[in-house]
């Protein structure tokens, strides 16, 4: 196998890939399967010691190192080198924990602390791209809505249920559209005069982001978006934009500043009627206490 290794090396480098299939029938079966996992799982295998790797596929570590070596790597770091290399350009969910794993370390304090350090990062960095007048126009579109429409599909679903939840609070008509594929049909088709989307959307965009800003569009609505990156590409589909990342580049992607963002744009409704929203939260109060005498 040295010789083999020999030869490998003389060549000029190839990609994990080639090395495999150059390599078929050579490898031992519990070199293969290393080689399989790997290959398979290569955004995990990035940020996972020869142990951690081992003990997912029952063997030894020394079966893993000698696996990267048998490959033509001079160990496992090497190999593991090439494989960042290939990926740093796809910030995948996988690559992103990966990396703000390899930062935040396995201390409980240093984790709390990295969440902590990260999210006061951009809470600050969100002070010099938030423009004010951009939240004033916002609001105005909000404010003289005869009903908001919170907009976010997958992981921003949730955020706007509670953007729709808290608006209620307000007595303001509102309601969440998390709605993905064909189902997304039947939301946009209930769309009327003096709706205003507030959209959530980060990062990629996806066909439901894209058809429902444009629908919006098509029939005359105002629209908010709260989003990091897509104000370029979503140019021309909304009236307002409030940009504010949530990670530094290919990091994992933290929610507190998106609740930042919807919490100021709810302060800013109640504030532009005081009486109202102050009323609101007296009744709403008073219910809590008769269902609590109820059960």
């Amino acid at each position: 196998m040295a010789a083999t290794n020999a030869t490998t090396r003389s060549r000029p480098p190839a990609v994990l890939d080639e090395r495999i299939a150059a390599l078929h029938g050579e490898l031992s079966p519990a070199e293969a399967k290393v080689a399989e996992f790997i290959a398979r799982h290569r955004e995990e295998a990035v940020f996972l010691s020869a142990a951690e790797i081992a003990r997912e596929l029952a063997m030894s570590d020394a079966t893993v190192i000698r696996t990267a070596q048998t490959l033509g790597y001079a160990g496992l770091p090497e190999l593991k080198a090439e494989l960042q290399g290939a990926l740093r350009s796809r910030a995948t969910p996988a690559l992103r924990l990966g990396r703000s794993l390899e930062d935040a370390g396995a201390d409980p304090a240093a984790i709390l602390e990295h969440v902590l350090a990260t999210e006061l990062e951009l809470v600050t960095d969100a002070r010099r791209t938030l423009q004010p007048k951009d939240f004033a126009r916002a609001l105005d579109l909000l404010a003289g809505a005869d009903r908001v429409l919170v907009f976010g599909v997958g992981p921003n679903g949730p955020h706007a249920e509670y953007a729709a939840l808290r608006l209620g609070r307000l007595r303001r008509s509102a309601r969440a559209i998390t709605a993905r594929g064909l189902a997304l049909a039947d939301a946009l088709l209930g769309l009327r005069k003096g709706d205003v989307i507030l959209a959530i959307a980060y990062e990629r965009l996806t066909p439901e982001t894209r058809v429902a800003l444009d629908r919006a569009r098509e029939i005359g609505l105002p629209s908010v978006l709260i989003t990091d990156t897509l104000g370029l590409a979503l140019a021309g589909l909304f009236t307002v934009a409030l940009s504010a990342r949530r990670a530094g580049s290919g990091m994992y992607h933290q929610s507190a500043i998106t609740l930042v963002v919807l919490d100021a744009l709810l302060l800013g409704l109640a504030a532009r009627d005081r009486v109202a929203s102050l009323g609101a939260a007296e009744e709403l109060e008073a219910l809590r206490g008769r269902i609590a005498e109820a059960s």
